[in-house]
């Protein structure tokens, strides 16, 4: 029998609380289907409305957690790859789906459902080809997104007002300061419900937070930050790609694709702006930037590197975890990008002399080839 897709009956808001859902219908009428799949979620989240409110009341008494490690990064860069790169070495605790899809319950009910909820994951992404399991890391916007009305996410569901719900969440532009703080709040209050501290420092993945990197840092002195950047061309190809079938699965609203193409066209630049502004005078060992072709090209080498800029933990048993994860996924080929010469130039025009910018914070190589010489004499 043909198992209906998961996000056909319960979609991703299926996780979020009444108070947010019903703060999201500000952006607009949904279609039919749309109002279909609100409802399932305002149920669902009716249902689960005790579990949340004694979990809402417990988590204050939560000790902070130690300091993350984030890996951020445009949309479409490799932050998924470097994230499971770096899930693998065991030296983090991370969180998987059914945690980020229920963020409100994630200590209690979430752990209960989760065999139930396990068997209905997808083998892969919607977006892409890359695999989804049980306990493969999972971003933690999609929680974010459930658990506060200001996510970029937001508008992937409620594309009506694609490109303004896209910089408000991305850049946290124009956006009131209660707002910005809620989200903090809801972050700071999801880091407490999923750190496992015998696990080692949590480890959190989310482009989003490229752009917001004064507001993580403020919340979590001491994190230490991961930027992986990649060939624009790519980027863009992937992204627009990624972002229609996202929206063609997900969307509760009609959405223009000409309004879509535009907030991704304007996005990479005013991230690149944000984060080299916010990088500027961090003391060393907070930030490392790399590339996501030198990462696949040379991944022992980089993460060596990585491990040596920021002190991550593990040492050399972390790296042969992870090199062992390297060997499992080299046969991976991601969907290639195809634009037109036109497309082209408009990308390397708008977007070169961002990422000669973001090239630019991969920083000291002589210590990164460093790093290549000490992965190859470990893994010889």
């Amino acid at each position: 029998m043909t198992r209906v897709p998961w996000h056909r009956v319960f979609h991703p808001l299926s996780g979020a609380d009444p108070l947010t859902l019903l703060r999201l219908l500000r952006h607009g009428s949904l279609t039919p289907s749309g109002w279909a799949r609100y409802a399932v979620a305002l149920a669902c989240a009716g249902t689960r409305l005790p579990f949340t409110l004694a979990e809402a009341a417990a988590r204050p008494l939560l000790p902070e957690p130690e300091p993350p490690v984030f890996i951020v990064g445009h949309p479409r860069s490799g932050t998924t790859h470097l994230h499971n790169l770096m899930a693998a070495s065991g030296a983090f605790a991370t969180v998987p789906p059914v945690l980020a899809g229920m963020p409100w319950e994630a200590r209690g009910l979430a752990r209960v459902m989760r065999p139930f909820i396990d068997m209905y994951l997808p083998q892969t992404r919607l977006i892409d080809r890359v695999r989804l399991g049980p306990d493969v890391p999972t971003e933690d916007e999609i929680a974010l997104a459930n658990l506060c009305d200001l996510s970029h996410l937001h508008a992937l569901y409620l594309p009506r007002r694609f490109e303004a719900l896209h910089r408000e969440g991305l850049l946290l532009e124009g956006v009131a300061p209660a707002r910005v703080a809620a989200r903090g709040r809801a972050l700071r209050s999801y880091a407490r419900a999923v750190a496992r501290p015998r696990r080692g420092p949590l480890l959190l993945k989310n482009p989003a937070y490229t752009g917001q990197l004064a507001w993580l840092l403020a919340l979590f002195p001491g994190a230490r930050v991961v930027h992986i950047h990649r060939d624009p061309e790519a980027v863009f190809a992937s992204t627009r790609r990624a972002t229609r079938r996202a929206l063609e699965a997900l969307a509760m609203q009609d959405w223009d694709a000409r309004e879509v193409d535009r907030a991704i066209l304007g996005t990479y630049p005013a991230l690149a702006r944000a984060l080299l502004r916010d990088a500027r005078g961090l003391p060393p060992g907070r930030l490392a930037s790399l590339s996501y072709e030198a990462l696949v090209a040379d991944p022992m080498g980089e993460l060596a590197a990585l491990w040596a800029r920021l002190d991550l933990p593990g040492g050399d048993a972390a790296l042969g975890r992870m090199a062992g994860y390297s060997r499992s996924v080299r046969d991976y080929e991601p969907e290639g990008h195809a634009l037109d010469e036109a497309e082209r130039r408009l990308v390397r025009r708008r977007w070169g002399p961002s990422a000669a910018g973001l090239r630019a914070l991969d920083g000291d190589r002589a210590r990164s080839l460093a790093g290549r010489r000490l992965a190859g004499s470990r893994t010889a």
